[in-house]
């Protein structure tokens, strides 16, 4: 790889792994808190969690915007992970700034998300 394609590898593994500390954090200040899986485990590990996380979404008692976004932060989320892994065996510009689009509609996703929890504590 060249030294570019390297950066963009490294930044983008950056943004996934801040991006998923936000979500495991989120979870668990959800209504009904959900325990993502950190420290050292393996992409398979996270990777089911965050399906699971999208299949019980619904049952989180909040309104379906805010359920909405939480699956869509999700969805976002194994999107670029996904894309990464497809990176790692053959890059390509354009699929990198895929992945980057996933992390910042993710990061969005998350952040609408974060602002209502907020409020809903006040």
């Amino acid at each position: 790889m060249a030294d570019s394609e390297d950066q963009a590898m490294k930044t983008l593994a950056r943004h996934l792994s801040q991006a998923y500390t936000v979500l495991a954090t989120l979870c668990l200040n959800l209504p009904v808190p959900v325990t993502l899986p950190t420290g050292a485990v393996s992409n398979l590990e996270v990777v089911q969690a965050v399906r699971r996380m999208m299949e019980i979404t619904e049952d989180q008692p909040m309104p379906e915007e805010q359920q909405a976004s939480l699956f869509a932060a999700c969805s976002f989320w194994l999107g670029a992970l996904d894309l990464y892994g497809v990176l790692t065996r053959e890059f390509h510009t354009a699929r990198a700034h895929s992945a980057a689009a996933n992390l910042i509609m993710c990061d969005d996703t998350m952040h609408d998300l974060i602002v209502w929890l907020a409020d809903t504590q006040k």
